[in-house]
């Protein structure tokens, strides 16, 4: 099976390839580094569907985007331009071939900010990353077989150029350098080895519609910092606490999403906070 991953130089997208690849698919990879079947930024429709075109991938899975929110927070256009257009450009790319693979959109938690556990229809939209993000989800839902996948998660980046939440609190303790994880910032990541075992069972049945994916349980930043530091057996002093601020840092203080509707589309086991920290 042929599959072409946008952003699939990124942290998500490298484990995805090298996921899929041992599962036998042929992978595609697209992304604007040189180390790419397909380098692009993604704002050419006519490029983005003579690649697609020449490829006949069965299943596309973006993961491309500006992940930096700070960065997003202050420069609106540019990821309104990552994050929603490109979208655009791919499902418009998507509707010119004469065969329309499953599409796998990869959204993000921050999308939600409720202190309730956030079911699908729960938006709450709280900074520019999240509006743009939704905004991409939007066009993602052009196309009738399309899935959405809102999701955060940890572990081990296979990507020279993206480290993970749980990367950079080990890399940094480990030089030791500083690190302030807010308190007050509650969510249920979860590791990217279970993720994509739930995005290949997603894929044999080609499940459409949008869908939480997380661990079953929930943790606020700094604990989920701490109990890292406990199991790479880190220095803790280096671990700083703060409590986050809206009205500088801009990010929603809980992302806590339901995993009702997931686990009602298929048989699954969702895992503990603690059993992805066991992994690292």
């Amino acid at each position: 099976m042929r599959a072409v991953i946008f952003g699939g130089t990124g942290f998500l997208g490298t484990s995805i390839n090298k996921f899929l690849q041992n599962k036998g698919f042929e992978c595609f990879i697209s992304s604007y580094k040189k180390k790419s079947h397909f380098k692009s930024n993604l704002q050419s429709e006519k490029k983005i569907f003579n690649f697609l075109k020449k490829t006949k991938p069965e299943i596309i899975i973006n993961c491309s985007g500006e992940a930096n929110v700070d960065f997003c927070n202050k420069n609106f256009l540019k990821a309104h331009k990552s994050n929603t257009l490109s979208v655009r450009n791919i499902v418009s790319s998507v509707k010119k071939l004469k065969k329309t693979p499953y599409f796998i959109q990869i959204s993000t938690d921050q999308i939600y900010n409720s202190k309730n556990t956030n079911v699908e229809k729960n938006i709450n939209l709280s900074n520019y990353y999240s509006i743009t993000k939704y905004l991409g989800e939007i066009e993602a839902q052009n196309l009738k077989n399309s899935l959405i996948i809102r999701t955060n998660f940890f572990g081990k980046s296979y990507s020279n150029n993206r480290l993970s939440f749980s990367d950079y609190i080990i890399y940094n303790i480990t030089k030791k350098l500083n690190v302030s994880v807010p308190s007050n910032i509650y969510f249920n990541p979860i590791h990217t080895n279970h993720l994509l075992d739930i995005i290949f069972k997603l894929i044999n049945k080609k499940i459409i519609g949008v869908f939480n994916i997380g661990s079953k349980d929930y943790i606020s930043k700094f604990d989920f910092a701490k109990k890292i530091v406990l199991k790479k057996k880190l220095n803790a002093k280096y671990l700083k606490r703060f409590k986050s601020d809206y009205l500088i840092h801009q990010r929603p203080f809980s992302t806590i999403m339901s995993t009702k509707k997931i686990k009602s589309k298929i048989k699954i086991k969702l895992p503990s906070v603690q059993s992805g920290i066991n992994l690292l």
